[in-house]
């Protein structure tokens, strides 16, 4: 558990830090065309190695895979140290992806694995909120650091990945039986929960959630800096900043997880989730009449922490419905697969309505997560 904690804490922090200073690095600012690529090439790899890295998982091991991914993490952050343009940045930023792909799946495998249920809960919730910290580190590092130079933060991140990935090689692994399945077997067994409707429908809480909090990281510098007049920096306004908005974003997903795991082991999953959906859409619905900063950033963080904690409780009912010892890496790789394509919608669909509507977009994604959770609360259980 402890290795898989560190492991998200690497792959999010790096992240984090590279984020922000792609721009610069890639040199294409003025491009949109192509640090558009160099962003997406990130999105893709992540995507699509995220099945066949869980199926990968169940064969050979979670700590097996995860020190492959750190590995190939390790090796993309050294890549932004070295000059080149788009395209170079492009294939590194496809190298990161893929690590992050690989990471995922074995990170939630190792939470769960060999856990009873009462503790399941609170392991991914402690896993995942403490690890996806880095989120909030990184780029709060790239901004203070970056003024010696960009290499710097970069090289930081870089020696913290080092690290975790020798000591990763320094932990023993059980040794696992053979398996019998072919691995194209294993994927197609996999890919099937795709078409399972029960599955599907599970999925539609943590769907609806990267749908709206991926557009928000796009709406949040657009609307607090425009219609809220919020400042960017935190020096005088503190939360009361784009950047303070961001860091509470970080604060309410990693406190947040924890405390769902803690809810989820004593209540049924189902239960937590159907309790926390009516605040949650009220929140983001709210959001289109607050017109002060305060009413904003805390029903904003409202939003974030319903939101993190359905996440949890959806990843243990997942667990628990569809996984096993051996099939847990595949099974968190479809999910993450299939509910993360609503990443590359939630802010091409958000940003462009925002242009039209203003702050009543937030309204539409409280009206549009109603079929979300009509889906969930109707669709077959598991």
């Amino acid at each position: 558990m402890l290795l898989g904690t560190l492991a998200l804490f690497v792959v999010s922090l790096g992240y984090g830090v590279i984020v922000p200073l792609l721009p610069g690095l890639a040199g294409a600012t003025g491009e949109l065309g192509l640090l558009s690529i160099v962003y997406a090439a990130y999105s893709v790899a992540k995507i699509g190695a995220q099945v066949p890295g869980g199926v990968w998982v169940d064969r050979v091991g979670a700590q097996h895979v995860l020190r492959i991914a750190l590995t190939l993490f390790t090796f993309s952050l050294a890549g932004f140290l070295l000059p080149g343009g788009p395209v170079w940045f492009a294939l590194v930023r496809t190298i990161e992806g893929l690590a992050t792909g690989l990471a995922y799946p074995a990170v939630c495998a190792l939470a769960v694995s060999g856990a009873p249920a009462s503790s399941a809960g609170r392991r991914i919730g402690t896993t995942v909120g403490v690890g996806s910290s880095g989120l909030l580190i990184g780029p709060a590092m790239a901004g203070l650091l970056a003024s010696y130079g960009t290499w710097v933060p970069i090289v930081v991140a870089l020696v913290i990945a080092a690290g975790v990935t020798a000591a990763s090689f320094l932990q023993t692994e059980a040794a696992r039986p053979p398996v019998a399945r072919t691995f194209g077997g294993e994927l197609e067994r996999i890919l099937k929960l795709a078409g399972d409707a029960a599955f599907l429908a599970l999925l539609l809480p943590i769907a609806f959630n990267k749908l709206t909090f991926s557009a928000f990281q796009a709406l949040l510098p657009v609307h607090a800096g425009g219609a809220l007049h919020l400042p960017l920096g935190v020096a005088t306004a503190g939360v009361y900043s784009v950047t303070g908005l961001f860091a509470l974003t970080g604060v309410c997903f990693a406190a947040a997880q924890p405390l769902g795991g803690w809810l989820v082991d004593r209540f049924a999953p189902r239960a937590v989730i159907l309790a926390l959906t009516p605040p949650l859409l009220g929140a983001l619905a709210a959001l289109a009449f607050a017109t002060t900063p305060f009413a904003f950033t805390w029903l904003y963080a409202a939003y974030v922490s319903a939101s993190s904690v359905i996440f949890t409780a959806t990843l243990k009912q997942a667990a628990r419905a569809y996984g096993t010892e051996d099939t847990y890496g595949g099974v968190f790789g479809v999910l993450a697969t299939l509910t993360d394509l609503m990443t590359v919608v939630g802010p091409i669909l958000f940003l462009n309505l925002y242009g039209a509507a203003g702050a009543w977009v937030f309204l539409v994604m409280a009206v549009a997560g109603v079929p979300f959770a009509a889906g969930f609360l109707f669709g077959r259980r598991v």
